[in-house]
């Protein structure tokens, strides 16, 4: 009897939890945009007798009714702290690391990706007559392995930007921050703890080691205004869903003042500190991703033109490189798809640098817009 009245009451229990959760679904205002995971929510699909026929609707409404549920954010959330504590410490390839820092899993090698994006570039250093340099630039996870708690896979970032780099054509000069990187005295400090990114410092030892590769002076450390602001939290707190992890602080460098053109539109700084209201603090540096940013140094005239071919890690690292150009140009091939050898010819550019992350060069497939 007793067993009964036991089952009975679970089964009130579950009925009751679905329909409180189908009232919420539809009584609940629905929202467009996480901001914790930092991405757009899926829109309800739009109904087609093709689409249901073929099951595209029924995976399209499964996928809404997911981002849509009610307390979705709470149930991820316990969904990613009871891997954590059943020692499953892995979520959605992002790894927990000593002083609440998550780092994204090791790349994945990718040998007929490091091929062709090897071939574009070397063809692409080939076609100029300017010189052309390349740093991949290692994973957080890879220079704090040792910090990263219980089992994982192992990183091999070393490996793989040797593999890179051993393709590079003759004329192609290799940066190796990966050996400035492993000897800092507090590598902690080279990368956000919520975020794949480097921080304002870590670039600025990218920085620093770039202009003595290339031959030029960098602009000492203290020349640079810092200014923290608190409460950052950046992607891989939202693809973790650990949202107990503490926020940092973000930090941004003011140096020279800086004239930086977005499209038509020409600003006064590189940075937009409106955007430290938004749920990526990041885009605070250049507005977030764009097809191109050109940054100018008017007290640095006569000093020559820099192209930066690169990803979202350019967006801190380029206003510190105009310390030591007259001009820096941007380009991120996702967005920008005109001929860069081109480019390089009407803005009379004196230096190429292919900049990106090793996870990055590992997965993008545009490298054949660089042309």
């Amino acid at each position: 009897m007793k067993a009964k009245l036991h089952e009975k009451i679970i089964i009130c229990l579950f009925c009751g939890f679905l329909a409180v959760m189908s009232v919420l679904y539809w009584a609940l205002p629905q929202q467009d945009f996480s901001e914790t995971e930092k991405r757009q929510l899926a829109e309800f699909p739009k109904f087609s007798w093709e689409s249901l026929s073929t099951g595209e609707f029924g995976g399209l409404i499964e996928t809404y009714m997911a981002d849509h549920m009610p307390g979705r954010s709470f149930f991820v959330g316990v969904g990613a702290y009871y891997d954590l504590l059943s020692g499953r410490q892995v979520s959605k390839d992002i790894y927990l690391a000593q002083g609440n820092r998550l780092v994204e899993a090791p790349a994945n090698w990718n040998q007929a990706q490091i091929d062709k994006n090897m071939k574009y570039i070397n063809k692409f250093a080939e076609k100029l007559e300017i010189p052309v340099d390349l740093m991949v630039i290692p994973s957080a996870g890879f220079i704090l392995e040792d910090r990263i708690l219980g089992l994982h896979d192992a990183y091999a970032d070393d490996e793989m930007i040797a593999a890179i780099y051993a393709q590079a054509a003759g004329d192609i000069r290799c940066m190796d921050i990966l050996s400035i990187y492993t000897a800092e005295a507090d590598p902690a400090s080279l990368y956000y703890r919520t975020d794949h990114h480097w921080t304002s410092y870590g670039a600025y030892k990218a920085y620093a080691a770039y202009m003595a590769h290339a031959g030029k002076e960098a602009a000492a450390a203290d020349r640079f205004r810092v200014e923290r602001h608190d409460g950052f939290r950046g992607s891989t707190y939202s693809r973790s869903a650990l949202w107990l992890t503490p926020a940092e602080p973000l930090e941004v460098w003011q140096g020279s003042d800086l004239k930086v053109t977005i499209g038509e539109n020409t600003y006064d700084s590189a940075f937009f500190p409106e955007r430290l209201q938004e749920a990526d603090m990041y885009t605070v540096y250049l507005n977030g991703n764009q097809a191109m940013v050109r940054i100018r140094n008017e007290a640095n005239a006569g000093k020559g033109k820099l192209l930066v071919i690169r990803d979202s890690y350019a967006n801190c690292i380029g206003p510190m490189l105009a310390e030591s150009y007259e001009e820096v140009i941007m380009v991120d091939l996702r967005y920008y798809k005109l001929p860069i050898s081109d480019l390089c010819q009407t803005e009379g550019i004196s230096n190429v640098l292919v900049m990106y992350s090793l996870s990055n060069f590992m997965t993008d497939a545009n490298f054949p817009f660089l042309r």
